[in-house]
């Protein structure tokens, strides 16, 4: 929301008014303290109590003018005790203590100026802008409604009131706002720009697109209105047609950043690869240094099974200085996909270092160490990963699994795979584990039962196959093992000790 605008805006309004109405050759500012004196006079003779409240008035208006609002305050609260109608100097005290950020005084002395003078718009605006600062959006909706019942044409009303509703998801009655507005400001592309954006977040994609249309016909060089109705033909599931307005607004803004990534996205969901690439270089190009425009273009090199590309590009990145936790992190995914475990680490553990209190990463790190050979360190950061979340599954699974290929610790993997398998207990994968450490305990038929239950959940996979023919063999059942290795081994042809297996047995 406008919110600055709305702080100078009301700031404005409460420093130029008086008690008596203001004068057209100027405002108070330009006044000397001589002028201010006179510019309070009227025809009829004031009493001692007025003249003393307007002499504390006008030299509270000139410390204002100044900048020295307590002393300002200080005055407005001596014309108090002379005034007889203060309801405009509670309102220039409200001000004040919003200038100072005192809310809670401001608050006090603007409900008072309402109650003293109920007709008063200026108040009800420094009140809107105070309880939406506190996000007590209710009371601010209340003053704008308030405003708006006084002064039915305040566009700064309506357009605040619509943004209100907008941030408490009433996007309905935000759009009847608009649709208002817009009866006099039908010229307005501000206006109907917001209210594409509504109707996009009630799920009115042709309405929205109307008026995004209306927009870049009021305005043709407005660069969002093409980007938002690319955006809504992808809604809509017309690539070409998002295509042909990210096109346009490239046209019309070569050097535009967003355009080239939203079309490289664009072309990478619907399989135009090439296209995709081409774009996010041209958007590396024209900024060297956009981390996300590294990460999303190496997404797409591993997404294609090309890693080398990746971690070629992502060096590109770290030659420029570039750090940050999601280029660490992609990294990490490329180094892991190219089988350099150790380098993956070293990534994961930068990323680590900028965050260490997200448990993903931990995980991350752990598994890379693990699958470097690393199993002290894989553990130590497996726990720690499940230190920061004590649900995340995975991290127990990993733990006891491992625990279980070492044939160590086992009593401990049954209690963390059984944890694991509390938080998800229809996972195939960490009942596969369960199978297999009962396996290493030398509990064969609860093994058995196990790792079958998993077969039935996951299907076809390598490592479930290969366990159900160790357990085979170990039961004797010499034709079932062969069968379970041969089926692990069409699934995974590179597995060369299943192959030993089918040699010896």
């Amino acid at each position: 929301m406008r919110e600055t605008v709305l702080i100078l805006a009301a700031i404005v309004l409460a420093v130029n008014f008086c008690s008596t109405g203001c004068s057209s050759s100027g405002s108070v500012e330009d006044l000397s303290r001589k002028k201010i004196f006179s510019f309070f006079v009227s025809d009829v003779a004031p009493t001692t109590a007025e003249s003393s409240a307007l002499a504390h008035y006008a030299t509270a208006v000139i410390f204002d003018n100044e900048g020295k609002i307590d002393e300002a305050i200080e005055e407005y609260k001596e014309a108090l005790k002379y005034d007889s109608a203060p309801g405009a100097i509670h309102t220039r005290l409200g001000a004040d203590y919003l200038l100072k950020n005192e809310l809670e005084d401001a608050a006090k002395h603007l409900e008072l100026a309402k109650e003293l003078d109920p007709d008063g718009v200026k108040p009800r605006v420094l009140l809107a802008l105070i309880y939406t600062t506190q996000r007590r959006f209710d009371k601010a909706t209340e003053e704008y409604q308030d405003i708006i019942r006084l002064d039915p044409g305040s566009l700064e009303a309506l357009t605040s009131l619509a943004d209100l509703y907008v941030v408490q998801e009433e996007m309905e009655e935000a759009a009847g706002i608009y649709q208002k507005l817009l009866e006099n400001e039908k010229d307005s592309p501000f206006l109907h720009f917001n209210l594409a954006l509504i109707y996009s977040k009630l799920g009115k994609l042709d309405l929205a697109i109307e008026e995004l249309k209306t927009v870049i016909k009021l305005k043709p060089d407005y660069i969002e209105g093409y980007l938002a109705l690319g955006v809504l033909y992808d809604l809509a599931k017309d690539p070409e047609r998002a295509i042909e307005y990210y096109e346009e607004a490239l046209a019309k803004d070569p050097l535009n950043n967003r355009v080239y990534r939203n079309l490289g996205s664009i072309y990478y969901q619907h399989g135009m690869i090439d296209d995709a690439i081409r774009q996010y270089q041209d958007l590396l190009r024209l900024e060297p240094k956009d981390v996300g425009g590294y990460v999303e273009l190496a997404y797409i090199y591993l997404s294609e099974k090309r890693p080398e590309d990746a971690a070629a590009l992502l060096k590109k990145a770290e030659a420029l200085g570039l750090e940050d936790s999601k280029l660490f992190i992609t990294f990490g995914f490329t180094y892991s996909a190219l089988k350099e475990y150790a380098n993956a680490a070293v990534y994961y553990k930068s990323a680590v270092d900028l965050n260490p209190a997200n448990a993903n990463l931990r995980f991350y790190l752990g598994a890379a160490y693990e699958r470097g050979g690393k199993k002290k360190k894989a553990v130590v950061e497996l726990r720690k990963c499940i230190e920061l979340d004590s649900k995340y599954a995975d991290a127990y699974n990993y733990i006891g699994y491992m625990f279980a290929e070492d044939g160590a610790n086992l009593d401990e993997a049954v209690s963390l795979i059984d944890k694991a398998l509390k938080l998800d207990p229809e996972n195939g994968a960490y009942i596969d584990s369960l199978g297999w450490t009962y396996f290493k305990k030398g509990l064969i038929n609860k093994a058995l039962a196990e790792l079958e239950k998993a077969a039935e959940l996951i299907g076809d996979d390598p490592v479930i196959h290969d366990h159900l023919g160790d357990v085979y063999y170990q039961k004797g059942m010499k034709k079932e093992a062969k069968r379970a290795w041969k089926r692990s081994l069409e699934l995974d042809p590179e597995q060369a000790s299943v192959k030993e297996k089918l040699k010896k047995r």
